[in-house]
């Protein structure tokens, strides 16, 4: 596999300061490594939900998004027409965990099979065979 979706979890990992070697494996596979529009949407509600003590920690993740966008701006993939209907033939496999998150890893596991990627991901618990779509676990 030579293209990767990063996990929306994993990338929430990259912003933190602890995670230096997975933010250098990443710089280093940097033109291999693409997003999701929909993981943008997970990742700021989970920074919209912060509560008003962690203003602060919540500003500083929004601009670390922005960047992530920026830097990913010509790597993010739409939910389009074929991810969504995709999407939508993957989730009744999906039985566990909120439905809300099935919801974002249906439409995950969707783009990276609709533009050929594989999943980049810590979930390997979650992400399995039936993906029908290559695992790199990291």
């Amino acid at each position: 596999m030579n293209t990767w979706l990063i996990d929306p979890l994993l990338l929430k990992v990259v912003a933190s300061p602890k995670a230096a070697s997975l933010q250098q494996w990443c710089d280093a596979n940097n033109a291999s490594l693409f997003l999701s529009a929909a993981s943008l949407s997970e990742i700021s509600v989970g920074i919209g939900k912060m509560p008003a003590s962690q203003s602060q920690r919540a500003d500083a993740l929004r601009e670390w998004l922005e960047g992530i966008t920026s830097r990913f701006a010509d790597r993010i993939h739409p939910v389009d027409p074929a991810i969504a209907m995709r999407a939508g033939a993957i989730l009744p496999r999906l039985g566990n965990g909120h439905p809300r998150h099935r919801l974002h890893d249906a439409v995950f596991v969707a783009t990276a099979q609709v533009h050929g990627h594989g999943l980049l991901t810590r979930r390997d618990g979650v992400f399995g065979p039936w993906t029908q779509t290559p695992l790199m676990v990291i």
